[in-house]
């Protein structure tokens, strides 16, 4: 089975991600914090999306793209600084 989605993939930061709620969400507590599904080299959303049906029945998971997976983001008018400084404390 496929999550209905409605979900929307957002920005955070520049990166693509998408939001799955929790499909039974508990009434009687507090709800846990998201899974957040960082892909591998190759993995974008679309890798995780047959996977969100299970995964999102306890709790909401939020798939997040890295730096050079999926599509390029929305064009700015310097496409290039998107790519001039990829070290980890620029990128996070």
């Amino acid at each position: 089975a496929n999550v209905e989605t409605n979900n929307e993939i957002q920005y955070i930061a520049g990166r693509r991600c998408l939001l799955a709620p929790c499909r039974t969400p508990s009434p009687s507590s507090q709800p846990p914090p998201p899974l957040v599904l960082i892909g591998g080299t190759a993995q974008t959303i679309s890798s995780w999306e047959h996977h969100l049906f299970a995964l999102t029945k306890s709790r909401s998971v939020l798939v997040y793209e890295c730096l050079g997976q999926g599509p390029h983001p929305p064009s700015s008018d310097n496409d290039d600084h998107y790519y001039h400084n990829v070290s980890l404390a620029v990128q996070v």
